[in-house]
């Protein structure tokens, strides 16, 4: 009798999708006000897909001549228990710091 063989299919193997014109737009924000947040692509509610556009913005830049922002990704707790993400530019916000004060503003949340 032959044995039939499954494929368990993970959840976390879940296709992220990335549209170009998203990137394009996240690296025209991050040039005009150093990061964006789900306020500006709603999809960064999911983690995995917040780190997956970070990875895709840092490639966007990294191939565009003559730029050479620190991109970052950062998530951060806010009160209520809620965790958001940001990606920044770190050579403008400066800080960590101040990334999770305009997140914060963004989102209008309250920092612990």
């Amino acid at each position: 009798m032959p044995v039939e063989t499954k494929t368990k299919i993970h959840e976390d193997s879940k296709k992220l999708v990335f549209q170009d014109s998203d990137v394009k737009k996240a690296m025209d924000l991050i040039r005009d006000h150093g990061y964006v947040t789900r306020e500006d692509f709603n999809q960064m509610d999911d983690e995995d897909w917040a780190e997956g556009f970070d990875k895709k913005i840092e490639a966007g830049f990294l191939n565009a001549e003559g730029e050479d922002p620190y991109i970052y990704f950062e998530q951060f707790d806010f009160k209520g228990g809620d965790i958001d993400s940001i990606i920044f530019d770190m050579d403008q916000l400066g800080t960590r710091d101040r990334a999770l004060e305009l997140l914060a503003q963004a989102i209008h949340q309250t920092a612990y």
